[in-house]
């Protein structure tokens, strides 16, 4: 192989490489990844926003029992002394009695609002439920999208590896000259920096080359490389 097939050779490796980076940059199991792991952290907001309100209705429940508890003691208490052998006066017996009368309807009141509070809690405690299944199967698609993903770079560094491999053994016939003179010239021509010769002008030019120039290039020998004055390339004859 010639020292210009060993350029041109370098040249299709390092298109193959930026092409596979840029198949690494836009893998759609990347896409796939972010877009379930963005679905998993609205699951996780709704579920966080759901278990405070569980906990408010918690604190609710529990304030509203201690209510009923306290309440129901002091029934309790005031029945005890209305029916026990401490009371000294038929008025003290009423005002006890008037007193229990007061409490009973309170009591009811409070005990509605305990149930009211078991309502609202049941609807809550179902979609935490719901929230906890979706969180489960998330993680396991989470699981399988990164597992995807992994195989996918696993496989493109591989190729990049034998690319790499395949481009160091074409440089090696290449002159150092030649090869930074290429190498500093992709960086503005990308995959066209070594083009050919069509016979009439460069392949890589966006203007027509002077007919001087053609000719100057028409007469070199098949196979030599040399720079095209109008666009800069690297021109194979």
């Amino acid at each position: 192989m010639s020292a210009v097939d060993d350029l041109l050779a370098v040249q299709q490796e390092d298109t193959t490489t930026d092409q596979i980076r840029h198949r690494l940059a836009n893998l759609p199991e990347r896409a796939t990844l972010e877009a379930v792991l963005a679905e998993r952290e609205s699951t996780e907001s709704d579920r966080d926003a759901l278990r405070l309100e569980r906990l408010e209705l918690d604190r609710r429940q529990k304030r509203v029992e201690a209510d009923v508890e306290a309440v129901v003691s002091r029934i309790q208490e005031l029945n005890d002394r209305l029916y026990g052998s401490g009371i000294s006066s038929p008025r003290e017996a009423r005002e006890i009695q008037e007193e229990v009368d007061r409490l009973k309807p309170r009591q009811d009141n409070l005990e509605e609002r305990v149930l009211e509070v078991f309502e609202e809690i049941d609807p809550v405690d179902a979609r935490l439920g719901e929230l906890d299944a979706a969180a489960e199967a998330g993680d396991e698609v989470i699981v399988e999208a990164q597992a995807a993903l992994n195989a996918t770079e696993a496989d493109l560094a591989e190729e990049l590896v034998g690319v790499r491999e395949r481009r160091d053994a074409a440089a090696a016939g290449i002159s150092a000259d030649v090869l930074d003179r290429y190498d500093r010239l992709r960086r503005t021509f990308d995959s066209s920096t070594v083009v050919g010769f069509d016979g009439s002008g460069c392949r890589g030019c966006p203007s027509a080359m002077p007919a001087v120039e053609v000719d100057r290039v028409k007469h070199l020998e098949a196979g030599t490389l040399t720079d095209c004055a109008e666009c800069g390339r690297l021109v194979v004859r």
